[in-house]
């Protein structure tokens, strides 16, 4: 199995209300970015790294390429994830069609708590499928609304996380042809659904979190602090589930 892994790390830190891509906050002593970084350049299954980010931050994220030898290619953005997403796939396009990657992992910079043992369970999953996505069951406490009003609860909802597995080929197909169509994803898993891919669902992580608020930081910086190890560790990683159809 040949894999590359795409960053997508174009934020503008609104929510977080800071000055930067929340991307280079620091937890625990290295940006968020660093962290999900390492996770791909520590993991012997992931062969290259593709970081997609702001046309303003191309050069302070260039010169991680010295510290991170998998990191291939650092390349500029849309102006929505989709459109970012895209960029760094195009930058595969030829070595997919080459046969030369078979599988494409596709995950948000700010979540910088995925674990090794995550992506070796993705990539187990999407051997048998198209996709293979995490994500965790929103319980009974989830509602749906409709004009304000409780319209019901509907059963087995999750929350999706990344990184995301899929089948090259299926990918870049299924972006090529959203791209002719105009669709927009909502996250990559939905445009390969959209496209006619299936894609199956296994159990996420706790500590998977996406930083998008200063909350979200608060809790990041207790999640590295009781784990200690970084985002590779061990500790915390969520046991795995059977596959489920999204």
């Amino acid at each position: 199995m040949s894999v590359a892994a795409i960053i997508v790390a174009g934020g503008e830190g609104t929510r977080m209300r800071a000055p930067v891509n929340k991307v280079f906050i620091q937890v625990d002593s290295r940006s968020i970015l660093e962290h999900s970084l390492d996770l791909f350049e520590s993991t012997p299954l992931v062969d290259r790294v593709v970081l997609v980010t702001r046309q303003e931050d191309l050069a302070r994220c260039e010169p991680l390429r010295e510290r991170f030898g998998k990191l291939r290619m650092v390349v500029a953005g849309g102006d929505v994830r989709h459109r970012s997403e895209f960029a760094g796939l195009r930058t595969l396009a030829a070595q997919i069609d080459a046969g030369e990657l078979d599988t494409v992992l596709v995950h948000d910079a700010v979540r910088p708590f995925a674990t090794h043992a995550l992506v070796d369970r993705l990539l187990a999953g999407v051997a048998q499928s198209i996709g293979c996505i995490p994500g965790l069951p929103s319980g009974r406490a989830t509602a749906l609304v409709a004009d304000g009003w409780i319209a019901g609860y509907p059963p087995n909802l999750w929350t999706v996380q990344t990184p995301q597995a899929f089948q090259a080929t299926w990918l870049l197909e299924a972006h090529n042809k959203a791209a002719r169509q105009g669709f927009i994803g909502t996250d990559t898993a939905s445009v390969v659904e959209w496209a006619g891919g299936d894609v199956s669902v296994i159990e996420g992580e706790v500590d998977n979190i996406k930083i998008t608020t200063p909350e979200d930081l608060a809790r990041a910086a207790a999640i590295a602090s009781r784990r200690g190890s970084g985002s590779g560790g061990s500790p915390g990683e969520a046991p795995g589930a059977p596959l489920q159809k999204r």
